[in-house]
């Protein structure tokens, strides 16, 4: 489902912790858009030890090992991935960077503005280009940053 004419919207700079797992709506001009890649849904995992099939939801794409084997009588632990296996899925997935919207005496000097990254997924790919100006209605998630990224 989608939601329109969300309110109220929440502005750039008031988005914070207390945001965290909330639907929020933004408005914004698209600065960046990334190219288009697969986003692993489910991944399915063969067991060494029987070869059974199982597949293994991966949230927001982390990588997940199955911890043991489905069928009782074998319990196994070790795993290999199945990439071209029917239970495996994926989506389109792309990374927009959004800026604030700034009137003239909400301009501070010399401040750059801020900007929010936000994924979009399946059909939403593909949908701006930078220079949009866009109203963003999702679930605010932080991305946790790798030391030196």
């Amino acid at each position: 489902c989608r939601v329109y004419n969300y309110e109220p919207l929440t502005q750039l700079k008031n988005v914070r912790a207390n945001c965290y797992g909330k639907y929020i709506a933004l408005r914004g001009t698209v600065v960046r858009v990334s190219n288009i890649k697969p986003l692993c849904t489910n991944l399915a995992f063969v067991c060494a030890a029987c070869g059974d099939v199982q597949g293994v939801p991966l949230p927001d794409g982390k990588y997940t090992l199955p911890t043991k084997c489905l069928v009782p009588e074998c319990r196994g632990r070790s795993f290999t991935a199945d990439r071209s296996s029917p239970l495996t899925t994926t989506v389109d997935w792309q990374s927009v960077k959004v800026q604030e919207l700034m009137s003239d005496e909400q301009r501070e000097a010399g401040r750059i503005p801020r900007t929010i990254e936000c994924e979009l997924v399946q059909d939403l790919v593909d949908s701006c280009v930078p220079g949009d100006m866009v109203t963003v209605t999702g679930i605010v998630k932080v991305a946790s940053t790798e030391e030196g990224e």
